[in-house]
């Protein structure tokens, strides 16, 4: 029986959006020919090195030299500029569509593509992240245009002001560690504390101020750079594995929703140190997590001495977890995607 099509948005910023849907392909292809559509070379070559998938790349809205505004979010479509490009990539797409006849759209970011899609027919799933989307009238269109919404975090965690929540599945956190059996240890592992840097890299200044404490061990994961630091730490750079490398029960992050649901997963206790975002996604989210004494909350501007304190803070924290990660997500969100569309 010929499996019904759905088209698959990817969005390119971080590894994040990749990372949703390395856990979600396999589930929905089961079910639909799922075709990734993407806006970026780069992660069109990821995803065919990564998976058997057909990728459709749509060609590029801005012009050669074209600098990008910035946005302000008092408009809608404010970063689309007054050119032929646009109308290029919304060629590509109608093009797409009437080929393939896609049963829906689900788009993890880019609300200007979900509402270019539900123009021309096509029921849109539109990713809803935290953060300060509801004063962004494109988000907003988007949210109100979209068939359904699917939020890859917990209701719990959800922000009093958003409007839509009535036609929102929350499915709760993923993560590619969710079901593997980590669990906290008798916490005697508190001397070696993990800092896991994010998509970008911390500043010397704050990473020395962070380190500060001699009697406590630090690892710090992920650094693009050399810093220049105290025999206390160890710089093991990008790797493969979090799960190994983490050494600790305490782990300094950046607040990403795919960090934060690997992190709890592995049973961690958190300290997030949000990066700026266009939202302010993270620095939301983290305030929510924070509330709801899932994580601790640091700023860049700490002191050595503010940071010393908030780790023996650390060392003894207790977070509430309430099942934020949800195993069977990416299965769940599938069927709701067969119960919809198939």
């Amino acid at each position: 029986m010929k499996k019904p099509t759905i088209f698959y948005f990817v969005h390119a910023h971080g590894n994040g959006h990749r990372a949703t849907f390395n856990m979600l392909y396999p589930a929905l292809s089961v079910i639909f020919k799922v075709i990734v559509i993407t806006t970026n070379s780069e992660i069109t070559g990821y995803l065919h090195k990564k998976h058997d998938v057909q990728v459709l790349e749509l060609p590029p809205k801005y012009p050669t030299g074209y600098e990008i505004p910035q946005h302000t979010f008092s408009k809608a479509f404010e970063v689309t500029p007054y050119a032929i490009g646009p109308a290029g990539r919304a060629k590509a797409l109608t093009e797409a569509i009437e080929r393939y006849q896609p049963k829906a759209f689900y788009c993890d970011g880019v609300p200007e593509l979900a509402i270019m899609v539900r123009g021309m027919g096509v029921p849109v799933v539109l990713v809803h992240l935290p953060g300060n989307v509801m004063s962004d009238p494109t988000q907003v269109f988007a949210h109100e245009l979209a068939d359904h919404i699917v939020a890859h975090f917990h209701s719990s965690l959800e922000q009093a002001n958003y409007q839509f929540a009535s036609k929102t599945y929350y499915s709760g956190y993923m993560s590619q560690y969710s079901g593997c059996g980590f669990k906290r240890s008798n916490r005697s592992d508190i001397s070696n504390i993990t800092v896991l840097l994010g998509y970008n890299n911390y500043d010397e200044s704050v990473l020395k101020n962070i380190t500060k404490d001699q009697n406590t061990q630090f690892t710090i994961i992920g650094n693009k750079r050399d810093y220049d630091l105290d025999k206390n730490c160890i710089l093991l750079g990008p790797v493969k594995d979090i799960s190994e490398a983490i050494v600790g029960e305490v782990v300094i992050s950046a607040a990403g929703q795919n960090t934060i649901a690997e992190l709890l997963s592995l049973d961690k206790r958190m300290v997030l140190l949000p990066e700026p975002r266009p939202y302010d996604e993270q620095v939301v989210h983290a305030n929510v997590l924070a509330s709801q004494n899932v994580a601790l909350l640091a700023q860049e501007i700490f002191s050595a001495e503010q940071w010393q304190n908030l780790l023996q803070k650390a060392k003894v924290f207790t977070p509430f977890y309430k099942n934020l990660v949800n195993a069977s997500a990416p299965e769940e969100i599938a069927q709701k995607m067969r119960n919809w569309y198939a």
